[in-house]
């Protein structure tokens, strides 16, 4: 094969395009993945999210390159980063926003019985939520969402997922108390093992 550290940014695009081979298109990434990390870390502030968002990047390359007309690819790479980077920020953002909501809502329904769901919203709480929604059961992580998230009543979520309303209301209940239990086990492991390190 030809060296292809030789050739240009535009032989090289011209080249991935005719081809869609992964080395050319490997080669022309490498000439700026050093700046392409730089950006990352300039926006997300995280090593490893910077790493992650390098590789995510050179991945939507393998489609957008031969769907442009790229005349500069630099510059052309520096729009892709910088608004790969600002929808990432986007979303952490909004998901943050979601689990903090489901946090504030349970502390004004329930008051004291959810203690853990208090004002102070730090990443391990957050992550902790995150986890334990995700390992609900389907019928009552899909309540729960559509109760706390979107703001839906009783009647709405059983129109909307084909569950009776008490049905609905058993979903949310047992949710909620299972929420409760997972995040407690949780921050109980935690103290365990912090005290472990000490």
């Amino acid at each position: 094969m030809a060296d292809l550290s030789v050739l240009s940014d535009s032989e090289l695009v011209d080249q991935y395009r005719r081809s869609r081979d992964l080395n050319v298109l490997g080669t022309l990434f490498q000439r700026y993945m050093v700046l392409v990390f730089g950006l990352c870390m300039k926006y997300l502030k995280n090593r490893e999210d910077s790493r992650d968002a390098v590789m995510q990047i050179f991945e939507v390359l393998i489609t957008d390159v031969p769907r442009f007309e790229i005349r500069n690819f630099k510059s052309w790479l520096y729009g892709v980063s910088r608004n790969h980077c600002l929808m990432k920020i986007r979303k952490d953002r909004a998901e943050k926003h979601r689990y903090e909501n489901i946090s504030a809502d349970m502390i004004m329904e329930s008051g004291d019985e959810l203690h853990l769901f208090d004002d102070n919203h730090d990443e391990n709480l957050l992550t902790k939520l995150k986890t334990c929604m995700e390992n609900l059961k389907e019928e009552q992580r899909r309540c729960l969402e559509l109760f706390y998230y979107d703001h839906r009543c009783y009647r709405e979520i059983s129109e909307l997922l084909l569950f009776d309303e008490n049905k609905v209301k058993s979903f949310i209940q047992n949710g909620k108390r299972n929420l409760k239990i997972c995040i407690e086990s949780k921050s109980v492991v935690n103290n365990v093992g912090d005290q472990t390190k000490i």
